[in-house]
């Protein structure tokens, strides 16, 4: 009987000192969907370790949208791509992007200096002042497009 009054106790404990990381949001949500083709405008894209940044300047079809600050196509290891907002989240203003330094891995704000590691596509700062990660958008791939965001 004793041990039935303790398993809700026990459970109690052991949400209050489970490990949760808070993933804040600082990028205001927008819209964000890009149709990317591998094969003619974005060929560029099927180096390894390529990065483009889109914005409403550099797209291609009236149906695509760029997010808050562009977007940040990454092709890492393994073949896999990774999109980014490319708004530094410590800055969190449109016009502040971070850069990928030519054939980099990481993606650096010109403002605060911060470092975003690209490779594993998780964004994270790796040096600066930001604490937060780069706001990350799902992609999918069919053949020679890449589909970033949702529409």
């Amino acid at each position: 009987m004793a041990k039935k009054r303790l398993f809700p106790l026990l459970l109690a404990l052991l949400a209050c000192f489970a490990c949760t990381e808070k993933v804040e949001v600082r990028i205001p949500s927008r819209q964000v969907y890009l149709e990317l083709d591998l094969t003619y405008n974005d060929k560029a894209l099927n180096t390894l370790y390529a990065s483009k940044i889109y914005t409403p300047s550099n797209i291609d079809q009236a149906n695509e949208h760029t997010g808050f600050g562009g977007v940040l196509v990454f092709h890492g290891d393994n073949d896999v791509f990774y999109a980014f907002d490319a708004a530094c989240p410590h800055e969190a203003q449109a016009n502040v992007t971070v850069v990928v330094e030519e054939g980099g891995i990481d993606a650096v704000c010109p403002k605060c200096g911060s470092r975003y590691e690209l490779l594993y596509g998780l964004g994270n700062p790796v040096s600066g002042p930001s604490e937060f990660y780069l706001q990350r958008y799902p992609v999918s791939r069919s053949g020679n497009k890449i589909f970033v965001g949702y529409q």
